[in-house]
């Protein structure tokens, strides 16, 4: 069967009252006009209502959209970046990849017991404003497989296999999380001597010292790839052999000390991961052109 893509996931959103922010209905139009401006990208603006439709976009509740009104604002500026960056390169997707995603669309409703055109007319769209919004997502999937080529891809098959092939390690962790971290990497890395001297075992320090529920487990954490719900440690986990204890390392959580105990190696082919290697690697690379262009941009904000 074939995946529905991003950008349909995303139209499915827009049809269902939520709003991304790159087309509003007609009847706002005067609303959007006086619309307070919240930001300038290289001259051009940002609005509480372009906000005020991204937080319906995310289904946010009246409370918590003060508490995530910054992160969205820096998402809109992300959008206006990305927009302009594939204007200047001159990359646009494909028409016949538009009219692709809007057919599985209305199939799929149509599946659903749902009308495509009743959807769109009760959300203020129209078929040509729908376009719009599901053009950025299109128009940088077409960027990213300019870039992204087979040979690329081979070259983080050969360096970066581990990350895709369904290799698993176990390990377990040692974490002190005292108001003073430089002292806690300074405990953590005597205590790390103490362990590789074997005067104590690191699963007795774990139990010792160890700050994490972890602890009288020996600070055992399971067995995990390199992505899933564990976002601390498989990038340092997946560099150690069995029996290696890193250096400490800080996290959100606080300064740890890591040991891998086992290590399976992932039977997963580059055409079974092909996939996933074309999300990871079009991510890194929209945060590397994020970097850039904003690292060059005018962004200004309005005085509270």
């Amino acid at each position: 069967m074939q995946r529905i893509s991003r950008a349909v996931v995303v139209s499915l959103l827009v049809l269902g009252l939520c709003r991304l922010g790159a087309e509003e209905p007609k009847d706002a139009k005067s609303k959007v006009a006086k619309s307070p401006v919240l930001v300038r990208v290289n001259g051009q603006p940002i609005t509480e209502a372009d906000l005020d439709f991204f937080a319906k976009t995310l289904k946010l509740t009246a409370d918590e959209v003060p508490l995530l009104r910054e992160p969205m604002i820096e998402r809109l500026i992300d959008r206006q970046l990305l927009r302009a960056f594939l204007a200047q390169k001159k990359v646009a997707a494909e028409p016949q990849r538009m009219d692709q995603h809007l057919t599985r669309l209305k199939t799929r409703l149509k599946d659903q017991g749902e009308d495509f055109d009743k959807l769109l007319a009760k959300s203020g769209f129209t078929e040509d404003s729908l376009r719009r919004v599901l053009s950025l997502p299109l128009d940088w999937e077409a960027y990213s497989q300019q870039i992204v080529t087979d040979a690329k891809l081979r070259d983080v098959w050969k360096q970066r296999r581990h990350e895709f092939d369904g290799s698993e390690v176990r390990a377990a962790h040692i974490v002190l999380k005292s108001d003073d971290p430089d002292a806690d990497e300074k405990t953590l890395k005597e205590l790390r001597r103490q362990i590789v001297a074997k005067e104590i075992s690191f699963a007795n320090a774990a139990k010792k010292y160890s700050q994490s529920p972890a602890a009288e487990e020996g600070g055992d954490l399971g067995r995990f790839g390199f992505r899933g719900k564990l976002t601390v440690y498989p990038q340092v986990a997946f560099g150690l052999k069995v029996g290696e204890i890193s250096q400490p390392f800080r996290s959100q959580f606080g300064v740890h000390l890591l040991t891998v105990t086992e290590r399976s190696e992932g039977q997963d082919s580059l055409e079974d991961a092909r996939t996933e290697i074309l999300q990871v690697l079009s991510a890194e690379l929209q945060r590397d052109v994020l970097e850039q262009e904003r690292a060059k941009a005018k962004i200004e904000r309005a005085k509270r």
